[in-house]
């Protein structure tokens, strides 16, 4: 499979489930538990309706999915990281920062990807990243120059003490975060949840297109991602800035 065909999947994918799960978004129907998924936490109605739309469309192709909900769902050489509802508090309650993320991988290894897609369900925003580069809406995304901690917008989950950053947010929809950083709207991602909190169905996707947009990506020990498995068990601790900040934000953080 090429990055371009991986593209055109995911595109199939984003779209029909935005469609899907449109009428449903802000309605107390969405926000019905009916079981628990293969990460064990609670499944929303809205995240099982995603799942079976994007994986009825998977299942036409030759990959092997690992999903949130079902857990591994078929056997092709082509691998596919899906989280087909990132940030569903806010899909059910109306906050239009919500998204399906796909990350298409040659092997299990997050260092093989060679393809992330990252879709605002509310919004229809598109970001992608192939053949190294990164995009939203078509077109080419980098990350900020900002140099400074004390200028930058971080994002953090969760800060148990004041930092020397100009403003910090939380909004609740990972893989829309680290995007918003590949695009320079902020300026790092930081989460270093005890013992690592993140799966790779939620950032993969994204941890991709901003390091093709330039960002530095690392664990919050500033060590590589490159050998992180696209498994249920796999877990994530992040630093993602743009380069000029990220060993600052390593040291303030440790």
């Amino acid at each position: 499979m090429t990055p371009r065909e991986a593209l055109e999947i995911a595109r199939k994918v984003g779209e029909f489930v935005r469609k899907g799960v449109s009428g449903m978004v802000g309605t107390a129907d969405a926000n019905e538990v009916v079981g628990i998924g293969s990460d064990g936490t609670p499944t929303k109605k809205i995240d099982l309706i995603a799942e079976r739309i994007a994986l009825d469309i998977l299942k036409e192709y030759d990959v092997k999915v690992i999903t949130e909900e079902s857990g591994v769902v078929g056997e092709g050489e082509t691998v596919v990281s899906l989280d087909p509802i990132d940030g569903t508090f806010n899909a059910v309650n109306s906050i239009p920062i919500y998204s399906i993320s796909l990350c298409f991988s040659r092997s299990l290894r997050f260092g093989d990807t060679f393809l992330g897609y990252v879709m605002n369900l509310a919004t229809c925003d598109v970001y992608y990243s192939l053949n190294g580069k990164s995009y939203k809406n078509d077109s080419r995304i980098r990350v900020s120059n900002r140099k400074s901690l004390k200028d930058s917008n971080v994002l953090f989950y969760y800060p148990k003490k004041s930092y020397p950053f100009k403003r910090i947010r939380i909004l609740g929809c990972a893989s829309l975060e680290i995007c918003y950083v590949a695009e320079g709207v902020f300026d790092g991602f930081v989460d270093v949840r005890d013992g690592g909190y993140l799966r790779p169905f939620d950032v993969c996707a994204s941890l991709f297109i901003c390091k093709n947009a330039g960002a530095k990506i690392s664990d919050h020990r500033g060590r590589s991602l490159e050998e992180k498995m696209l498994t249920m068990d796999e877990r994530f601790t992040l630093v993602v800035s743009n380069p000029y900040i990220h060993d600052d934000i390593l040291s303030v953080i440790s």
